[in-house]
């Protein structure tokens, strides 16, 4: 469903008209969520779009721009992109280690033979 007023309803226009539209699937307020036990199933559809950046500004020309967005979009604090959280807890994991359960770590510690 479109979030963030017009802007929102026209990004997810330009995602249901390709994907849902073309291809014949349900729109986004016409399924359930995949998430969900019950209910409908998604009927899904999907859309590819191939760009070679080489052939349009160039390969430069595109890594400087995506640069140039993505430190834009970063500062605003709320923006996190995709895998940010991850990384950020997989540093911390590699400095306070995991917290594993006891039962869990004696399981482990069986299975491997140790």
């Amino acid at each position: 469903m479109p979030a963030g007023g017009v802007k929102g309803a026209m990004l997810a226009l330009v995602v249901e008209l390709p994907c849902c539209a073309l291809t014949g699937a349900a729109f986004g307020f016409e399924a359930d969520s995949f998430f969900a036990d019950a209910g409908n199933r998604p009927h899904i559809g999907q859309a590819f779009l191939v760009v070679d950046p080489g052939t349009l500004a160039g390969d430069d020309v595109f890594s400087e721009r995506m640069e140039t967005l993505v430190a834009a979009m970063l500062l605003d604090p709320e923006v996190r992109l995709p895998g940010y959280r991850r990384r950020e807890r997989e540093g911390q994991a590699r400095v306070d280690g995991v917290e594993v359960a006891t039962t869990l770590l004696d399981q482990l510690q069986a299975l491997s033979g140790h």
